[in-house]
């Protein structure tokens, strides 16, 4: 019996002993320390976005990104700006909003302040919604071999799509069944033959 109370009683210490190294880790982390925010920097001082519109569509410009529009629209909040577009100086501004025209294809775009610059490179800049709208209207008014009925009206191009697509079903099933058809007269003039009684 006493070799029994012994190793219980170094069991529990053991345990003991556990417990005591477990709540040391646990008040040395103290789950109520919080973060505090960074301070602020001058590279976080500073920030800007550009972006063009098309119609009631705004484009967010970054890099390698297409956008509709002939108008740069930059927001920003630093002290002053410097705009150049594929390598050139275009703008200055101190206010908080600056729009420039902007030319059609691609074009890299470079924002800079006193401690601040951003690049957007390989911009593709399509033109604006109403101009390929006042585009479309003078082909409509001006002559062409084509009708406006004949060259934009969807139901009339599903038509012909859909004659179109019913004709080819037809005119490949009369190919497949004329080839079929051919083989088989073929293999049994070959293989058979036919028998006449008077």
């Amino acid at each position: 019996m006493l070799e029994k109370r012994k190793n219980n009683s170094n069991g529990s210490a053991g345990v003991h002993l556990w417990i005591i190294f477990g709540v040391l880790l646990l008040s040395l982390t103290s789950p109520f320390t919080h973060a505090e925010p960074p301070e602020p920097s001058d590279e976080w001082s500073c920030l800007s976005y550009a972006y063009t519109e098309s119609d009631t569509h705004y484009f967010l410009l970054e890099s390698n990104k297409s956008a509709f529009g002939n108008n740069l629209t930059i927001k920003h909040n630093c002290e002053y700006i410097e705009v150049f577009v594929n390598g050139n100086f275009s703008a200055f501004t101190e206010l908080g909003e600056l729009k420039i025209p902007i030319n059609e294809g691609l074009n890299d775009i470079k924002i800079i302040s006193e401690n601040y610059s951003k690049n957007i490179s390989g911009v593709l800049i399509f033109p604006d919604r109403l101009s390929w709208e006042f585009e479309f209207y003078d082909w409509k008014n001006s002559d062409n071999d084509y009708s406006f009925d004949e060259l934009i009206l969807r139901s009339k191009a599903t038509a012909q799509q859909n004659w179109a697509s019913i004709l080819s079903i037809v005119m490949v099933f009369t190919l497949t069944t004329m080839v079929y058809w051919n083989l088989i007269n073929s293999y049994i003039d070959r293989n058979f033959c036919e028998e006449v009684k008077n």
